[in-house]
């Protein structure tokens, strides 16, 4: 039994808190030998999808080894777990449209089409009922616009992640306001997303795991000095929570169509009762769940990704 994990390279990888890295060590406790492979290293020839992959053999939860690279067909593969982190650029793009050729015996998650079309910051405004006020615009005269009604505010780049390349700025930075605007929109040829600053941020932020569609837990993001990003890659720390009535019922609101489009393992992001984002390309937090929940989450998401759900 195989499977495989296309994500960035395993040096990358910190053990201690990666969402990638807990379930390879889920797979090889069950039985799986875990293979990685870059983006670099697939390739289709000759009507199969194929991949040089290194076999990696977990010791422990905190060490492996790999091995050297050979060429497997990745229908081989009993599933085929793409964790490669944003930004979604044109190899991203490629790479999902090679795994399309996979056979359906061959579980890819997240689905490839799903990737392609769920935009991380956009796919939330198809629940637009649960979502904030929102501006999506590459202008500068609207998006100031926007900012002067709205005055306190959060710029994002459409294709960024882990908190990089945001900005909390007010209507009165003028020149602050304009150099992020010339920077995050590449001088006026890239959207951007522009939120009113939200009074519940200083209370953290809620990451939701949801598994087939099913919550399983969720971690409050807060940021170790008020004001400063909830991430955990900008320096917050994950605290545990509960699941509210609100939170609960976004979950059920989107689980028709993450089961429809085949996005079996995906993280929401809550603000208070705002729904900011949906990840869908490598949604992390499992370990700090598992850490606070006391459960294997790992295996389960294992065990049902690889028997088809």
């Amino acid at each position: 039994m195989r499977i495989c994990f296309l994500m960035d390279p395993m040096d990358t990888v910190k053990v201690e808190k990666d969402t990638s890295w807990i379930l390879m060590v889920a797979a090889a406790e069950l039985g799986y030998e875990v293979h990685h492979l870059l983006q670099d290293d697939l390739f289709f020839e000759d009507g199969e999808v194929k991949g040089n992959t290194r076999v990696v053999t977990v010791h422990n939860a905190k060490k492996f080894d790999t091995s050297n690279r050979q060429t497997h067909n990745l229908s081989e593969m009993n599933a085929v777990v793409v964790r490669k982190d944003p930004p979604f650029d044109r190899r991203y793009f490629y790479s999902t449209l090679l795994l399309d050729f996979l056979p359906s015996t061959t579980n890819v998650v997240n689905r490839p089409g799903a990737l392609r079309d769920w935009n991380e910051k956009l796919s939330a405004l198809k629940f637009q009922k649960f979502c904030p006020p929102t501006l999506i615009s590459e202008n500068e005269q609207e998006i100031l616009s926007y900012v002067g009604v709205h005055k306190d505010v959060i710029l994002k780049p459409l294709d960024g992640h882990g908190g990089r390349g945001v900005f909390h700025l007010k209507a009165s930075q003028v020149p602050g306001l304009k150099s992020a605007i010339e920077e995050l929109t590449h001088h006026g040829s890239r959207k951007i997303v522009v939120n009113p600053y939200l009074k519940e941020a200083i209370d953290g932020d809620k990451r939701i795991l949801l598994v087939n569609g099913e919550p399983i837990g969720g971690v409050l993001r807060k940021a170790s000095v008020p004001g400063q990003l909830n991430n955990l890659d900008q320096g917050g720390a994950a605290e545990p929570c509960d699941l509210t009535d609100r939170d609960l019922e976004v979950c059920a609101s989107l689980k028709p169509d993450l089961v429809k489009q085949g996005l079996f393992f995906v993280g929401i992001d809550m603000l208070g009762p705002w729904l900011t984002e949906i990840n869908v390309t490598s949604p992390t937090g499992l370990q700090e769940l598992m850490r606070f929940s006391g459960e294997n989450h790992h295996l389960r998401i294992i065990e049902k990704l690889t028997t088809g759900y």
